[in-house]
């Protein structure tokens, strides 16, 4: 099963088709919503989406959860559910700040941090009460070892994944 993250699939374009993306991302902004829904797109028409897959960082706005919405009933297809990984801020922060130090990303820088945050608390999280109505929310204490979050997850999908290691 693909693991499909819009973040990964932004940071990967090429500097000059996706200038204009990275600069917003760097401010800390989410990429627009027609971009990431043509880029989703064309990612879940290849063949490896075609048995299921697990989308990570989508929808991240009412626009494209409309839109999704509109596209899996077209395809006569369904989510079958909605991972909501709770972690406090604290948590994210120095998780994220760790990560910086290896990865070297500016968006990982506190300000940044905390910007997303706040977008995320505007602009993502009411998208779980549209998901929360329809039955697929399943929430995840995301604030324990990677290890835990992933047996977690992989008890409410049940099945198994591949371990973090081995990812």
């Amino acid at each position: 099963m693909p693991h499909i993250g819009t973040g990964g699939m932004l940071r990967a374009l090429e500097p000059e088709s996706g200038e204009q993306i990275h600069l917003r991302i760097d401010r800390g902004h989410f990429a627009p919503d027609d971009f990431v829904l043509q880029m989703v797109a064309e990612r879940l028409a290849q063949p490896d989406s075609r048995t299921g897959y697990l989308l990570d960082g989508f929808p991240r706005t009412q626009v494209q959860a409309s839109a999704f919405d509109k596209q899996l009933v077209a395809a006569s297809l369904k989510l079958d559910h909605v991972l909501h990984l709770q972690v406090s801020a604290d948590v994210l922060i120095e998780r994220l700040r760790k990560r910086g130090e290896t990865e070297n990303r500016a968006d990982d820088s506190e300000e940044f941090i905390r910007e997303r945050f706040r977008i995320y608390e505007d602009r993502t999280a009411p998208l779980l009460d549209h998901y929360r109505c329809q039955g697929l929310v399943r929430d995840i204490d995301a604030s324990d070892s990677e290890s835990l979050v992933h047996a977690s997850i992989c008890e409410c999908l049940n099945f198994t994944l591949a371990s973090p290691a081995e990812s």
